[in-house]
Formats: C-alpha cells, structure tokens, sequence
C-alpha cells in the first residue's frame, strides 16, 4: 500500500506573485540592484490591480488619487494617495486594488535585505 503525502495547495492558498509579473502594465522597473527593487506604478481611473506581493518597500507618492484597497484576509481599505507622501511599509505584504479616484503615480523601493533573518 502506498500512502501520498503531498498535497496540492489550493489556489487561494498560494503565495501571490510580484507586482512586476502579475500587473507588468502597471508596474514597471526602472532599477534593481542586489538590494533594491524601484518600481515605477502608474495607472488611472478605473484600473483594477490582481492581488499580488511586495517585499517591505518605502513607497514616495508623485500623483493623487484614492485606491479601494483589497488586503490577502479579505478586509479592504480606502487609502488616499497625496503628492509628496512618503510611507515605510516594513513587512513584505499581499494586497489588490482598484484606483477610483485620480490617478496611481508612485516609486515603490523595495528593499531585498529588509526583515532578513527575522
């Protein structure tokens, strides 16, 4: 008799992917290094971003807008973006959105190093 141990995880279970592969439209690298990820995201009224992943990241706002903001457990926000907002974001995160209001401009710098060893 043989006994199977592995599992399939099921699809909602599973990691998102980055940014970068799951929203490409919207998210665009424009410098990566060993430490550093910087992505430029801009979209605007009415897109809607799949759920997807993060490393921790400082993120600096350029343009305004308002994102209904979708979190892995479910629960959602609304999050104003304000030029010239600079926020630390220090765990790695999941999230969706959908921008209804304004537009998206931000650099995202995600930091590889961050929460290593932790």
């Amino acid at each position: 008799m043989s006994i199977s141990t592995s599992r399939e995880i099921p699809a909602s279970a599973q990691k998102p992917q980055h940014a970068t592969i799951v929203d490409p439209d919207a998210h665009q690298v424009v410098f990566e290094n060993e430490h550093v990820r910087v992505i430029q995201a801009r979209a605007s009224h009415g897109w809607e971003s799949a759920m997807h992943s993060h490393l921790p990241m400082l993120v600096v706002n350029l343009g305004s807008g308002r994102q209904k903001v979708t979190w892995a457990n479910g629960t959602t926000q609304i999050v104003d973006l304000n030029p010239g907002a600079v926020v630390w974001q220090e765990d790695a995160f999941d999230h969706a959105w959908e921008l209804v209001a304004g537009e998206v401009n931000v650099v995202l710098v995600e930091v590889k190093s961050a929460n290593v060893g932790q």
